[in-house]
């Protein structure tokens, strides 16, 4: 029951915050400059995966790249956030991440989107934390369907 309610914030949220999506990359602040790894947990209740793997480089020219799942990010920028979460949604982040979906997001399940947006911020512990969204229909089956999935606060690595 938690879950649910939870995801549906995530999804009622997040898809505020992808309206706001807009492209145009910006320079990071320092502390959110460099690679980040770690998981996202699968919010959809559609897809077999309950976690995706999520490798960022965070570049200071605020240029993105890395792979979320199985797709790699194309033509990623970093820019600040312009949405405001909806009343009682927790999620507020200084930025966003968007870029282009290159390959399957879940390539098992056949899973494939086009674009995706990672509102992002830097906790109090120094990981980057936040959720996603890609591009696709509230309603629909999985291959229409938009894909979304929290966070678990990302680590920084040194770049592979």
């Amino acid at each position: 029951m938690f879950r649910k309610t939870l995801v549906s914030m995530l999804i009622v949220g997040l898809a505020a915050m992808l309206v706001a999506c807009t492209r145009g990359s910006v320079a990071p602040p320092a502390a959110m400059v460099g690679h980040w790894e770690g998981k996202a947990e699968v919010a959809v209740n559609w897809c077999n995966a309950t976690e995706l793997i999520v490798s960022l480089t965070i570049n200071g020219d605020g240029t993105v790249t890395g792979k979320v799942g199985d797709a790699g990010l194309k033509d990623g920028h970093i820019y600040p956030n312009p949405g405001k979460p909806p009343k009682g949604f927790t999620l507020q982040t200084n930025f966003v991440v968007e870029a282009d979906l290159d390959g399957p997001l879940v390539a098992a399940e056949g899973i494939t989107r086009d674009t995706i947006c990672i509102p992002v911020e830097v906790n109090k512990n120094g990981q980057l934390g936040g959720a996603f969204l890609t591009s696709g229909n509230e309603y629909g089956g999985k291959d229409e369907k938009v894909f979304s999935a929290g966070l678990k606060p990302l680590t920084r690595t040194p770049a592979p």
